[in-house]
């Protein structure tokens, strides 16, 4: 068992057990289609990628979401309320497909670019869901460790936080590390900064490529010049350094696959057509996590478990979800409104957007919507 946020998840004493062997449920739940309600793939891609987040599945459909909602933010909790609606359809086997309507009516309340029938980001939408659910959900926390006692990397968190956390935060948050070190006198000088998904460039003259040369270029550091350095008290040249201070148990990686055309009279975007190969299993993040957080007990292993999608261009593009079922144990596709079964061999593909892993094993997800 672990406790996230004040909500006790329960957990299998190894990761290694079958899927199937936990989920004694209704046939079809968890494999609903969500309709087109135009252009609206790139949030049904999304939805059904977090719909396939157990933990965040289990919160849903129990109501023990409704212990945390705030009331005093931008949403009013409203968005979490919609999105715990809509999960709820998705998981009680009723039917093959079902409409976002509320859920994207609430959403272009707050947020314009979701009210017409434009295409959008899928990456846009995800980023700005997370936050909002984080908002819908915070409550009060008391800091164990008084503020004069804390590491810099404790200290960036809580400012962040603000002392209010949510499932959300605990679930697909971590943090950055960027370390400038002169390359005169040595002197380093490091900040922190929270993230919901880490966005990879892709090389630009490699047809193929592979993930952890993504993560190799974002992790490796550059140079820069003019930096202010604080001991030698004149500009020098430095080298910018990432490194991950603190990993979420789901870690959502964002390929940035569009970029601005130069050479196009006004804004005008064009995309990598990139094939990334990605591990399906044990995604090992240890290279990339800071000296000081090396020794954390926290796994560092990740397994996937959902693609978010992205054919054709920028002007003319769908979005689709490649996700592997708590229920079934194996992977489905979710084009819209059409769920079909899809072979592992297939998850891996040109395009491939957004991918989602966890090193959380699988739950057991109850049916009584009620519980608290």
């Amino acid at each position: 068992m672990i406790v996230v946020a004040g909500v006790k998840l329960h957990i299998p004493a190894t990761h290694i057990l079958i899927y199937t062997s936990f989920f004694p449920l209704k046939r079809g739940r968890g494999l609903t289609g969500l309709k087109n309600l135009g252009n609206t793939c790139y949030m049904n891609s999304i939805i059904q990628c977090l719909s396939n987040t157990p933990q965040l599945t289990e919160y849903c459909i129990t109501d023990k979401y409704k212990n945390y909602i705030s009331r005093s933010n931008k949403t009013k909790g409203h968005i979490v309320e919609e999105v715990a609606a809509l999960i709820k359809v998705l998981w009680n086997g009723n039917y093959k497909c079902v409409a976002s309507k509320d859920l994207r009516y609430v959403m272009g309340q707050y947020q314009q670019i979701f009210r017409g029938i434009e295409q959008q980001d899928s990456h846009e939408f995800l980023t700005i869901l997370m936050d909002w659910l984080h908002s819908d959900l915070q409550t009060l926390h008391v800091p164990e460790k008084p503020r004069d006692n804390i590491t810099p990397s404790e200290k960036a968190w809580l400012e962040f936080t603000k002392a209010k956390e949510s499932l959300i935060l605990h679930l697909f948050y971590g943090q950055i590390k960027s370390t400038v070190k002169c390359v005169d006198c040595n002197k380093e000088s490091a900040t922190y900064e929270c993230f919901s998904n880490l966005s990879l460039e892709l090389p630009s003259n490699a047809n193929v490529c592979y993930l952890s040369q993504c993560m190799d270029m974002y992790f490796s550091g550059e140079r820069i010049h003019g930096w202010n350095c604080p001991n030698c008290k004149t500009k020098r040249d430095a080298v910018k350094k990432l490194d991950i201070s603190k990993l979420p148990p789901v870690l959502v990686i964002h390929m940035k696959r569009f970029y601005a055309d130069t050479d196009a009279v006004g804004n005008s975007y064009k995309k990598k057509q990139n094939y990334v190969r990605f591990p399906l299993e044990n995604l090992d993040m240890t290279p990339y996590i800071a000296k000081s957080e090396s020794r954390s007990v926290t796994p560092k292993t990740y397994q996937l478990y959902g693609v978010s999608n992205h054919y054709g261009s920028m002007e003319s593009g769908h979005y689709t979800a490649f996700c592997k079922s708590g229920n079934y144990g194996r992977w489905f596709k979710f084009d819209d409104q059409v769920v079909s079964p899809l072979d592992t061999s297939n998850v891996v593909s040109s395009a491939a957007y957004i991918l989602f892993y966890t090193w959380l094993p699988p739950i057991q997800i109850t049916e009584n919507n009620n519980a608290n």
